[in-house]
């Protein structure tokens, strides 16, 4: 109920049944690792202030294989440019968000943000 009010605080008359929500981890059991399953929860919450942002997405534990400077695509070649942001795409991101984000072997690759 607090999420339908989050997105539609007009919306206040409709009675919805209360039927409790089944946890994500039981839906994708053991197929899915649980940083995963944490990451879906995160953004798939209706509520503004409980849904990750999309840069909180890029620096959930999930993505850091992609930081990994030996990180392969499955044919084994390199991966294609990752970190290559322009300056005003993160002009107002933390900078303890910036080194979570960018990994240090990146940083050539946006050398405009003095990390």
């Amino acid at each position: 109920m607090e999420e339908i009010k989050c997105m539609n605080p007009n919306y206040t008359e409709f009675k919805f049944p209360q039927i409790k929500a089944h946890p994500w981890h039981k839906i994708f059991h053991k197929r899915m690792p649980p940083e995963a399953v944490d990451l879906v929860t995160r953004l798939l919450q209706y509520s503004p202030n409980l849904c990750c942002s999309a840069l909180d997405a890029l620096t959930h534990p999930i993505f850091d294989e992609l930081r990994d400077p030996n990180a392969r695509l499955p044919n084994g070649r390199f991966l294609p440019p990752l970190f290559n942001f322009k300056p005003h795409e993160l002009k107002d991101v933390p900078t303890d968000t910036l080194v979570k984000l960018i990994p240090e072997h990146a940083k050539k690759q946006c050398p405009s943000f003095g990390l």
